[in-house]
């Protein structure tokens, strides 16, 4: 029973809501097992339930994790926060907080939470394109709890992640989501908007990467295509060559 309703958590923390059809197909059982376990979540207000109109028919039922349910998920990523933010404010000297607000301060402190995790996974990006960095990043920071998908969408790439690393925190101050992005703008040598937040009320947090920057600056533009993956990850293939595994 923990192992299916762990497993629902999961699901719907990294791709957002979904009906008991589509739980049930995921998991592996039945949709009454499915929906006795989304009952007794509902009633504990770990997940929460919302009706979806049909163009024909009647409507459907989608859950998704409350907010409850999110900071249930977030233990990991909240522990590695904190082990950032020590460091970070320990660090800070007198010349970066003299004359500041507490609002300043706590930007300057997330701008180094960005760095750090630039720094932490700086090893894993090696492609020489913009596609494959988009790649790399998405796959290091997936474990961050920061991203989960990559589309190529034409002119630019759309970066996305459906459940918040820290949603309490993020829905606090806008520096967490801030650094996020920072983050990812630092590991792919290119700028990202950021177009929506989980935190500010969005379905999920997306930012855009065009294609047209390279890291050096120059106008580029990277011949890639995305082939489906294992698990959330889509892959980014360049022509001519084998996937990326």
């Amino acid at each position: 029973m923990e192992r299916t309703r762990d497993e629902v958590v999961r699901i719907l923390h990294e791709r957002g809501s979904r009906s008991v059809a589509e739980l049930a197909e995921e998991i592996g059982v039945s949709a009454g097992s499915i929906r006795r376990h989304m009952d007794l979540m509902v009633a504990d207000r770990l997940v929460v339930s919302h009706l979806v109109r049909q163009s024909r028919g009647r409507p459907s039922t989608r859950y998704a994790l409350s907010e409850a349910g999110e900071e249930r998920t977030s233990a990991s990523h909240y522990q590695k926060l904190l082990d950032r933010l020590s460091p970070a404010l320990a660090n800070l000297s007198a010349e970066e907080i003299d004359g500041q607000d507490g609002r300043a301060v706590l930007d300057r402190l997330f701008d180094r939470v960005a760095e750090s995790v630039a720094r932490d996974h700086s090893s894993q990006i090696r492609g020489e394109s913009l596609g494959e960095r988009v790649y790399e990043v998405t796959v290091a920071l997936s474990h961050e709890g920061i991203l989960q998908e990559v589309e190529d969408a034409g002119d630019f790439f759309r970066l996305r992640n459906t459940g918040c690393p820290y949603r309490t925190t993020a829905s606090e101050t806008h520096a967490c989501c801030a650094a996020d992005r920072r983050a990812i703008e630092l590991l792919l040598g290119a700028p990202v908007e950021q177009i929506t937040t989980v935190a500010g009320g969005g379905a999920a947090c997306e930012y855009l990467v065009a294609k047209d920057v390279a890291r050096d600056g120059v106008a580029k533009h990277d011949d890639v295509r995305l082939v489906a993956g294992n698990g959330l990850l889509p892959v980014v293939e360049q022509k001519g060559t084998a996937p990326a595994r």
